[in-house]
């Protein structure tokens, strides 16, 4: 009997890896990982629980922009200040606007992990539906903190982490970003 256990044990857990959840502790990325190859969600913050927005930006009056230095200007990047939360020590939540040259907009709402340098879309806003659709994929994606045009990589290396902690609280990060100062160049 014990021995189909533990056979049914090691089909749940292969099983477990087919259908996109994590492997066991054993063998997730640390921090350190590779570059390059994906990042496995990070274990401390992420699961704290998430509450959409209850508001939407209903047009582009009152965000802030995120600036890109090395971005060529077929897309803007804000954020909505309202929606910018903390919820733990290395974690910030926010609503992402990015809108094309030609107008098209696309609202997300994420969250920026500093302790690992990770982001991901928790749900994208549906504007016929007038809703905020969740995101399947529970994945988190290494932010490129190396370049000028990854407004993940912007935000965490020039404005909302410090180290492996966001750098304050919701008030302090967007009085950072509407600054345009870069006070921290932390080797992550």
């Amino acid at each position: 009997m014990r021995a189909v256990a533990a056979k049914g044990a090691g089909l749940c857990a292969a099983l477990a890896c087919l259908l996109g959840a994590a492997p066991p502790a054993s063998a997730q990325d640390s921090p350190g990982a590779i570059e390059g190859l994906p990042a496995q969600a990070p274990r401390a913050s992420t699961g704290a629980v998430v509450h959409w927005p209850s508001q939407v930006p209903a047009d582009d009056t009152g965000l802030v922009d995120v600036p890109l230095p090395s971005a060529s200007g077929q897309m803007r990047f804000m954020i909505d200040p309202a929606s910018v939360s903390r919820p733990a020590i290395d974690l910030v939540r926010y609503t992402l606007v990015a809108r094309s040259r030609s107008g098209y907009r696309n609202i997300s709402y994420e969250g920026l992990n500093c302790a690992d340098n990770t982001w991901h879309i928790y749900a994208t806003w549906d504007a016929g539906a007038k809703r905020w659709v969740p995101n399947g994929d529970k994945a988190w994606i290494r932010a490129n903190v190396v370049s000028n045009s990854d407004v993940h990589g912007v935000l965490d290396r020039n404005y909302w982490c410090k180290g492996a902690m966001a750098a304050g609280d919701p008030g302090e990060l967007m009085r950072r970003l509407r600054s345009g100062l870069q006070p921290y160049f932390v080797a992550h």
